[in-house]
């Protein structure tokens, strides 16, 4: 009987498969941790409902309650469990071994497509599972017109902690993806799907390597393109309401990032002692970033993995990029009047010339991402071949619309050249 876990004729890693199966004492430590865990008090802030200020008093109470009393783990594994996982020794550069994990489906078919597709923070792999389960649904093995590779990253779940004696970067994390993708047999091509982090890592393995023939992103944040090299950019009525929830996040919804980004240790510590703490942090993020707020279990599923997996302080690390370090230049007498005026200079990979995407591109607009820009400006990054706009949906594309998302993947893929087809 045919099935979605053999490997492509010409792997050449070292592959096991892997199930997950967290010990029961873990998932008992992690129930008394919550019994013993207190809620802050009420405040003005906390007692407000929407979410202004962040989370709310009875959001957590409720949350914590059925974290510790109802929530069950096992049937989060056995839903994992019942896609194919694999963990791969990705051998690096330097020779250093990196275990990554993936979720993977494999097809039979001789000239099926290889796509990868690539999650954010505060997500995971666990985004992709519906989508998964969607391809399964609709194509049996001989059928299936892609083989498709849901990584975690490095520093996420299942997968390698970076490196504890230097700093790792969006383009390492590229590398060690791609040399997964041409260990399993794909250099001769394969095509890129990913929003948030996932984009940023995407977008670096479309510019740098020629094996990587297409991208499609939902996530593809920028400032206004330069507007003496571009003019005034066409912007869509409903793009301007994209770009005012953009405006809006980015005044008043990036601290977290800025934690991140400066005090990494100090943040990873925190949210690493208290399963609570985490909730708070990331399932900020899952009511905040979604358009329909996720079930309780979605959320839980998500924080859950996390604090088993110990991913939060491994995985902040891309938020270092995020912003530019004052140069040591010696201040003028001019610096000194110009001091608290603005925040820490920005920086986005979307919007970096070196990562301009000369390979076919695809972007799927939806209109409750945190920051969804236009059309026009996310043409400005790529070779724009193919866009979508979207009624529904936020920052989560493939955890709140799979089918959406999904049908987008494969339109996109369907409408662009790819050599292996």
């Amino acid at each position: 009987m045919a099935s979605y876990d053999q490997l492509p004729h010409g792997s050449s890693l070292d592959i096991s498969r892997f199930s997950v199966k967290v010990p029961e004492i873990d998932l008992n430590d992690l129930r008394t941790l919550l019994r013993l865990s207190k809620l802050g008090p009420k405040t003005y802030e906390n007692m407000r409902s929407d979410g202004k200020y962040g989370v709310s008093y009875e959001w957590m109470s409720n949350a914590k309650a059925y974290w510790q009393n109802s929530f069950n783990w096992h049937s989060v594994e056995d839903r994992i469990n019942s896609l194919p996982n694999f963990i791969v020794q990705v051998v690096d550069d330097d020779g250093e071994t990196y275990p990554i994990h993936f979720l993977g489906l494999f097809s039979n078919k001789p000239n099926a497509t290889p796509l990868m597709c690539i999650h954010g923070w505060p997500g995971s792999f666990l985004e992709f599972i519906d989508v998964l389960l969607t391809l399964r649904g609709k194509y049996t093995p001989d059928e299936l017109p892609y083989h498709v590779v849901v990584p975690s990253l490095p520093g996420y779940a299942f997968s390698a902690t970076p490196p504890l004696d230097r700093n790792w970067k969006l383009e390492d994390s590229a590398r060690l993806l791609h040399k997964l993708m041409v260990g399993l047999g794909f250099e001769a091509g394969y095509v890129l799907q990913g929003g948030d982090i996932g984009s940023y890592t995407a977008r670096i393995m479309a510019s740098f390597y020629d094996s990587c023939k297409a991208l499609h992103l939902n996530f593809c944040v920028i400032p206004c393109p330069n507007r003496g090299v571009h003019g005034d950019l066409p912007i869509e009525d409903f793009e301007k309401e994209g770009l005012q929830r953009g405006n809006d996040f980015a005044q008043f919804g990036t601290a977290y990032a800025v934690e991140h980004a400066t005090r990494t240790a100090t943040i990873g510590f925190t949210l690493s002692s208290s399963p609570l703490a985490l909730l708070a942090w990331i399932g900020e993020k899952f009511l905040a970033w979604t358009d329909e707020t996720p079930s309780l279990d979605q959320i839980l599923e998500s924080v859950t993995l996390y604090w088993l997996t110990e991913t939060f302080a491994r995985a902040i690390y891309p938020y270092r990029q995020e912003l530019v370090e004052s140069s040591s230049k010696e201040w003028t007498d001019e610096d000194y009047f110009s001091v608290f005026q603005q925040g820490p200079e920005r920086y986005m990979t979307h919007n970096d010339h070196n990562y301009y995407c000369r390979k076919p591109m695809g972007y799927s607009w939806f209109p409750k991402e945190i920051a969804p820009v236009p059309k026009s400006w996310a043409a400005t990054t790529g070779n724009l071949r193919w866009f979508r706009r979207h009624d529904k949906g936020g920052h989560f594309a493939a955890m709140e619309q799979p089918h959406a998302l999904l049908q987008d993947i494969e339109d996109f893929i369907s409408e662009i050249p790819f050599e292996n087809r």
